[in-house]
């Protein structure tokens, strides 16, 4: 009976360890997803929104506050390939708890208007999401941040 409790409970962990492991992929399956959406044609239309980076808020600015404080809002439909494939080259994330101060939101669309998913990035292009998952960004050590590519990309200075 107890090498049945043993085994019980190594099974049990397994598949525990395995689900854990399988939901940190998600966020980073989306951005592998729209990076490889970016580069066949796919996307038919990209929206930036945009809150300066010096604005000052009593809290941090959530992905829905964004939408209404943004001071910028523009629309891409031409050359999005080229304007865009660049900015999610390289980049990798992980799942993470910490809840961002937001500043900038991408929104992609198929040439019907479709949403095919977006991603938030605070000020210092660390933290925000892929979808609906909370992420840190990573850029390699050499690389630009995500916020400074979306602002060498956009045009948009702060």
């Amino acid at each position: 009976m107890k090498r049945m409790h043993k085994l019980i409970l190594t099974l049990f962990i397994t598949i525990l360890a395995s689900a854990q492991t399988s939901s940190q992929l998600y966020p980073q399956l989306d951005l592998e997803k729209l990076t490889s959406l970016l580069k066949n044609g796919s996307v038919g239309k990209v929206k930036v929104l945009h809150l300066h980076d010096s604005t000052e808020t009593r809290v941090a600015v959530s992905k829905e506050a964004l939408h209404s404080l943004a001071s910028s809002n523009l629309d891409f439909t031409d050359h999005i390939p080229e304007k865009f494939g660049s900015v999610l080259s390289g980049v990798s994330v992980k799942k993470q708890g910490h809840t961002p101060d937001l500043r900038w939101g991408v929104f992609f669309y198929d040439a019907k208007g479709q949403a095919l998913g977006s991603f938030f990035v605070d000020k210092f292009g660390q933290y925000g999401y892929v979808n609906d998952e909370t992420v840190f960004f990573e850029t390699g050590a050499t690389a630009r941040n995500l916020a400074k590519r979306l602002h060498k990309i956009t045009g948009i200075r702060d």
